[in-house]
């Protein structure tokens, strides 16, 4: 299982080559925008298009996967066997978890995974819907937004993920994130905007870019 779960964008790009095992401009990225559901289409569209020139300007090739143009796990699973990488945006994750298991990408996820057959890369809602549950993030983010309403995250990861930790703008919502969590069986996974969590097969880093 290959992961790359961050706040903001991309900290260590070299770290994300590196776990897909090509260069740059020899790695295809599915880009899962549905975190951006909650907007309204023009400033989607805005998002979407700003999110795959930050990554073509990484040298990546990437291509927009709208995970509402699916309707079976056949089918998203077709799709995703065309890339080396998953980059999913940040936003909403209640809308981006709702899109998920609608589509059948959830438990197309999990197989990929298992099997080593792609990365997978997160920012911020990305990132949270790796670990066990949503719950603690409904401060920050609106889950009435969603057409469904899910409690529970992927479960890849057996923690809570809580990224923006070092953000003034979300300190409120960590102080409740963190309360809601705090007697957790598992440590909570917390990342600043400046970090990512990397994990290859058993091997666990937090990475953490330098300079501007």
């Amino acid at each position: 299982m290959r992961l790359y779960l961050c706040s903001y964008r991309i900290p260590v790009a070299a770290e994300l080559y590196n776990l897909v095992g090509r260069k740059p401009e020899d790695i295809s990225a599915a880009v899962i925008p549905n975190a951006k559901d909650y907007y309204a289409e023009r400033a989607r569209n805005f998002k979407i298009k700003e999110t795959n020139q930050y990554l073509s300007n990484l040298g990546l090739k990437p291509q927009t996967v709208d995970l509402k143009a699916y309707e079976d796990s056949d089918k998203i699973k077709k799709e995703l066997n065309n890339y080396d990488l998953i980059w999913v945006s940040g936003g909403n994750t209640f809308c981006l978890m709702h899109q998920m298991r609608r589509s059948g990408f959830e438990e197309v996820i999990k197989e990929l995974l298992k099997e080593d057959r792609i990365v997978y890369a997160g920012e911020s809602a990305g990132a949270c819907v790796i670990g066990n549950s949503l719950r603690g993030l409904e401060d920050a983010d609106e889950p009435e937004f969603a057409e469904e309403i899910i409690w529970e995250g992927l479960d890849i990861l057996p923690n809570f993920i809580l990224p923006h930790i070092d953000n003034p703008m979300f300190a409120d919502d960590i102080k409740y994130a963190r309360e809601v969590h705090k007697d957790d069986p598992q440590p909570v996974i917390e990342l600043s905007d400046s970090q990512a969590l990397v994990i290859n097969g058993t091997s666990r880093e937090i990475v953490e870019k330098t300079g501007p």
